[in-house]
């Protein structure tokens, strides 16, 4: 071409939640074998059925003529006062200060890409890697992170938190992803107060990634940052593919929080809003058709329901893997995955399905600028060359602790219990 059409920065994208798939599917066509996919959070691909009774909501809804229309830009309205009615709260937030997307993931984009570039937004480690990877882009260089403590059942560091953010006069916001993915936290309110504090202290903004708010196992309630920001600004996260098994809607919002209290805050959404009216609007359908879900008499009994299972499989697979010494897990305490750290993890290999896979991982290893240079990379390949079983590493997720997440989507306990012992196995002879 006759410019470079690579920015300088393009190497910080990523998202390995979907690159390890790439050698996966490639490792099933030299292996001959079918992978069992624990890279992604589909209910409906580890087999979940649709209820009947969500088709007929979702048909009634095609059957109209509003569903094929262009919805408001800001979001359909009846979808943004359910919102607000059974979410939010109608003293820090109106109606107006809601604005849907296409998914979380371009919610994402627009708030980073909007910021100046100068600026930076404070996000944890391990973090969901769309939120580090669009900080990263915004601002042409690494994310900055705060870490999360294993040893304390994944809570954020609160000293280091207060630190970043004192020192570095770039950061304009923190990020908090509660309950948290990967790990499974939910924080605790003391927890989520002096981080609120640190914001209102320094003058920031906050953002919470909430969407797996309703997400939470043992009766544990997750405290919404509506209910202690006060009035510092923020920017709350949620979306419908968490609640209800239709991740492919794409289908997420933000509520604004106090965007009368801040003058240049309030002109950061405004021009959110513009570069969305660019767009016209979101799709409308699964806007029109979220709050006759919510709102279906079976609703709250199946959401229960699916979240009794995810518990279940969190305690099989806790239970499983506390009987071997070299992983750490904590239990989580809601979402739909387990982190299960790697501790001191060596560099090992693991007998191939066949000669074909063995050499594709051989060269794959030794490539320099291969993922596989991570110690925890070069786990989850073997372990996908061998047991035909396919995670996350935990450096995917802009950590530096090796380990991996796993769902606990499957349906079929057969595969889960199969899933894990193939697992069990793989780690047995790794580190043997």
């Amino acid at each position: 071409m006759r410019q470079n059409l690579l920015r300088a920065d393009s190497a910080l994208l990523s998202y390995p939640i979907r690159e390890v798939v790439t050698i996966g599917k490639q490792l099933e066509k030299l292996g001959n074998f079918n992978m069992i996919w624990e890279n992604i959070g589909d209910p409906v691909a580890a087999g979940e059925h649709v209820p009947d009774w969500m088709h007929d909501v979702v048909q009634a809804q095609v059957a109209t003529d509003q569903s094929f229309a262009y919805t408001e830009t800001r979001g359909a309205l009846a979808a943004r006062e359910y919102v607000l009615e059974n979410f939010s709260d109608k003293k820090k937030c109106t109606v107006d200060d809601i604005l849907f997307f296409n998914g979380l993931g371009e919610a994402i984009n627009k708030v980073m890409n909007n910021l100046p570039k100068e600026t930076r937004v404070l996000v944890p480690s391990p973090t969901y890697p769309s939120h580090a990877t669009a900080e990263s882009m915004h601002a042409g260089c690494s994310f900055i992170s705060y870490s999360l403590d294993p040893e304390n059942d994944w809570e954020p560091n609160i000293d280091e938190i207060e630190n970043k953010v004192k020192y570095n006069d770039h950061v304009v916001a923190i990020l908090v992803i509660n309950p948290n993915n990967p790990t499974g936290s939910v924080y605790k309110r003391e927890t989520l107060e002096k981080i609120v504090a640190i914001a209102k202290k320094h003058d920031c903004f906050l953002i919470f990634d909430e969407i797996y708010h309703h997400m939470t196992f043992d009766g544990i309630k997750t405290t919404l940052l509506h209910e202690i920001i006060s009035d510092v600004p923020g920017i709350s996260m949620k979306g419908i593919s968490k609640d209800i098994p239709w991740p492919g809607s794409r289908c997420g919002w933000v509520e604004v929080y106090n965007a009368d209290k801040d003058e240049n805050f309030k002109g950061f959404i405004e021009i959110i809003l513009l570069t969305k009216m660019l767009e016209v609007c979101s799709t409308t359908l699964p806007q029109i058709v979220l709050p006759h879900l919510y709102q279906h008499p079976e609703y709250d009994a199946y959401l229960q329901g699916r979240i009794d299972k995810y518990q279940k499989r969190a305690d099989e697979a806790c239970d499983f893997f506390a009987s071997i010494p070299q992983v750490r897990v904590n239990k989580p305490k809601g979402v739909f995955y387990l982190v299960v750290e790697l501790l001191d993890l060596p560099r090992n290999s693991l007998e191939s399905i066949n000669k074909e896979v063995r050499l594709f991982l051989d060269k794959l290893e030794h490539t320099p600028q291969s993922l596989a240079n991570n110690t925890d990379f070069q786990f989850a390949y073997e372990l996908m060359g061998s047991q035909g079983v396919c995670v996350v590493p935990l450096t995917g997720f802009g950590s530096t602790i090796n380990g991996f997440r796993m769902t606990l989507l499957q349906e079929d306990d057969d595969v889960f219990t199969e899933t894990l012992k193939r697992i069990g196995e793989a780690i047995k002879v790794y580190y043997s």
